[in-house]
Parts: C-alpha cells; structure tokens; sequence
C-alpha cells in the first residue's frame, strides 16, 4: 500500500438477521442453508469452507463435518474465496441467541474499492440486491444493512458490538431491511414513502430500501444528504441539519490527505499508522504530520571523544558486535524478526516494537524486575545501533569501560549509541523521541554531506 493510501482499506459487509433456527431439524436445515449459498453469483459465491482448516467446498463435506462448525453459543460456518474479490461468509446459529437473531449471515468484501470499480459497482450492487432477495426467500428477515464497515463503526447502531440489541432505526445505510416488527412499529406507510432511491417490499412482510443506486459514493456530499433525509423522515425528532452536520464529519475520515512525516521517523509512524483501523488513521496522519522529534544530541566533535581506555580494543569490539548483538536477537526476534535478518531496515521495527509496547514506560527506580529487562536491553540496542554506524557509514568503533560512553566515529563527529538507547527506555514516547532510526538517519546525512 502507498502511503498516500492510506484512506483506502475499508470493508464493504453486509449482516442480515433472522428469527429462523434453521439448523434444528439437522441436517435438512443444513441444507437450506446450503441452497442460499450454491446459488449466489459468480461473483460472490465462495469456494472454500473453513472447519478444523481450510478446504475446498463441497456440500457433503460440510455435512460430514458439522460437527467441527458447534461452538459454546451454536454454530458457525464460514465461507471464503480462493479467487479475487477477498470475501468472507459467515453464517452463525445462535442456540440462545435474541429471538430475532437466531440465525445471522455477514458478508465481507475486502477492500472496499471491489465495490467502487466504475465498470462493476452497479453490477455489484445488482448481486448484493438479489442475494438479500434470495435470503429472504428461504428465511424470515428481521434486521439487515450493507455499507462501509469503518462509516457504520463510526455510527451509533449498537449492533457493531452485540447481535442480542434491539431492532431499530439507528442509522441510514446504503442498504436496510426491516423486518415486519419493525414496520408495524415505524408505519407501512410512513416506510413505503421514504424519501429513498428504491423501496421493496420482501416475503415475509420485510421491506427493503436503498439510499443510493450503489454504494460506491456512500461518503459523498449528495450520499449524506441522501441518509440524512431519509432518517430524519424515519425518525422525526431528529434535525435535518445536525444529522447532515453529523455525516459530513464522518465522511472527513475517508477524505484523503497526505502523508508528511518527519523523514528521519518517518518509517516507525507509518508502521503505526498501518496498525490502526481506518477511523483513527486520518486523526493519527494529521497528528504525526506536526511531529518531529527533538534534535539528536548524544554526539560530541570527533577531536572531543575520548579515546579507548579497555586493555582490548578489538576484544571490546567483538564482544559488542557479537555478543550483544546476539542477546538481543534472543530477547526479541519474535517481536521484531528482522533483527535476524541483520539489515538496517531492523532500526524502525525495532523503535516501533519498543514503542508499541511501552517499554520505556516501565520502572526507572532501580528496583524490581521492569527495571533490570530495561537495563538489560539498553547495551544491545546499543551496539545494533552502532553496528550499523561502523558496516553500514563506515564507522570506528572507540569503545571505553563506561558502556555509555562508547563512541562509533563517523566522519567528524563521534556519536554515542548507548547514551542514545538509554535515552530511548526513558519514558512511554521515549524509543519514538529518541529512537535509533533518527540518530542514525542523521548520521548518514552528515556523511554523505562530508563524502561530497
């Protein structure tokens, strides 16, 4: 993904609930569930199903397999894709389930752009129609919509965290079903005439309706003020213009902005970025395009350093570059495996890593065991740092009985690698502000400078 893509890693889902408990009978249930799925489009229709792994689909092995699907609160089926569009299909039974949520069917399209294609978004939403058509032919409706899965977290349907809530209008999706409840409560009529791009009535006594044509454009202008008189019409205590202000506020977390980070931490923010859902990644963009860390200060003059004061040099040295280095391996390689690859691409990983998981946060009084992993962790950072100063800049190693202040000669300056990973496990943000990424960013730039 281009870091200027940032934007563009939604879900399309689609989640429709039943009152039904198809699965009682046994397996003649099972079939029914079965001939929703076989029939689908070509397009959407998965041929791989997941029971104690992945397999290729075949109606008779889910039969053989049932069993492998029960868990504590009933049964679960999934579905999936071998070939593009990434999809996931997942059917759940609920045995003690809401009574309108017996039987739930969620559908995911990954990324959303597979429903954004200009030559296929009306043929998408043409499949995506006639597959909730098909569902509510076999089963009874009670709840469905399909949208953006990140737009519907940012919503206030407390569906997006338990199946058991109740069934009601909360928001206005691309797509929405509402079961025969739920029309008896509204209004038939009321329903029928919202103000809506399509409106259906489904077997059963469900009814169906579309804000847009596709929903491709869900987060534009003329979608948002589609949803909003929809749902002000739907529900009439609420205001035109606060609802619509409401929905022109979401719709700035899919607003494309660029990434402009500081260039020497530049690679540990984006792996944060990367690291979060899309509803917090524009906030997080927009915060770490003002950051920029303080300047690198553990350096003195290269005429300043003091020289080796170990009866060994090159035995220092090895010991450095080898075990040191080694320790850290051990310590870390699960967290941050391209240490063991041994290039310098490992500094931001491993700032992030140290980031991420707050160890410079952890105790600095000297007491206890936070405190002695942080100290233990201080020389090996080190001497990855300083090992890429001397192999990667050309670097000298002056190494001294203090640890800290060891220094890799580059040039004319004499930077402190160890001073630096001290520096690093300092506080919560600490392997951010001080990270090993920046000082040696720095130092390349110097020298190169230097070398011309």
């Amino acid at each position: 993904m281009h870091k200027n893509d940032w934007n563009k890693q939604d879900e399309f889902f689609l989640h429709l609930y039943s009152p039904a408990t198809p699965l009682e009978p046994g397996h003649e249930g099972l079939d029914a569930i079965l001939d929703f799925v076989e029939p689908l489009d070509a397009q959407l229709r998965p041929d791989r199903v997941s029971l104690s792994r992945q397999r290729k689909y075949s109606r008779q092995l889910v039969h053989e397999k049932l069993h492998e699907c029960r868990t504590m609160a009933g049964t679960d089926i999934f579905f999936a894709r071998s070939r593009p569009p990434d999809e996931s299909l997942w059917l759940r039974t609920l045995d003690n389930g809401a009574e309108d949520s017996r039987f739930i069917v969620d559908l995911t399209l990954k990324p959303f752009s597979v429903v954004r294609e200009e030559s296929q978004r009306e043929e998408y939403a043409h499949r995506l129609v006639s597959l909730v058509r098909s569902f509510a032919q076999r089963f009874p409706l009670s709840y469905g919509l399909a949208h953006s899965y990140t737009d519907f977290s940012l919503g206030s349907d407390p569906h997006r965290t338990s199946t058991r809530q109740p069934k009601r209008v909360y928001e206005a999706y691309w797509l929405n079903v509402y079961g025969p409840r739920m029309v008896e409560e509204i209004g038939r009529e009321r329903l029928m005439s919202v103000p809506a791009v399509h409106v259906e009535q489904l077997p059963g006594g469900a009814v169906m309706w579309l804000t847009r044509h596709t929903p491709a454009d869900f987060d534009s202008e003329e979608a948002r003020v589609a949803q909003a008189r929809a749902l002000v019409h739907l529900r009439p205590e609420l205001k035109l213009e606060e609802t619509l202000a409401t929905l022109r506020q979401r719709s700035l977390v899919f607003t494309p902005i660029p990434v402009e980070f500081d260039e020497d931490v530049a690679d540990i923010l984006w792996l944060k970025v990367k690291g979060l859902g899309l509803s917090e990644q524009r906030r997080n963009v927009e915060r770490f395009n003002r950051y920029h860390p303080p300047p690198v200060t553990e350096w003195l003059p290269a005429t300043d350093a003091p020289a080796p004061d170990v009866d060994d040099v090159q035995r220092e040295i090895a010991i450095i570059e080898g075990v040191l280095l080694e320790r850290l391996t051990l310590m870390l390689h699960k967290k941050v495996p391209a240490l063991e690859e041994g290039s310098v691409e490992a500094l931001p990983q491993l700032d992030y890593y140290l980031w991420r998981s707050g160890r410079g946060a952890q105790s600095t009084t000297g007491e206890g065991p936070t405190y002695g992993d942080r100290e233990l962790l201080i020389p090996p950072i080190g001497a990855l740092l300083g090992m890429h100063l001397v192999h990667t800049l050309g670097g000298r190693w002056v190494p001294r009985r203090k640890l800290e202040e060891s220094a890799v000669v580059v040039g004319d300056r004499a930077w402190l690698p160890f001073l630096r990973a001290r520096h690093a496990l300092q506080g919560r943000d600490a392997p951010l502000d001080y990270s090993c990424t920046q000082l040696f960013r720095v130092a390349q730039r110097l020298a190169r400078a230097l070398a011309h």
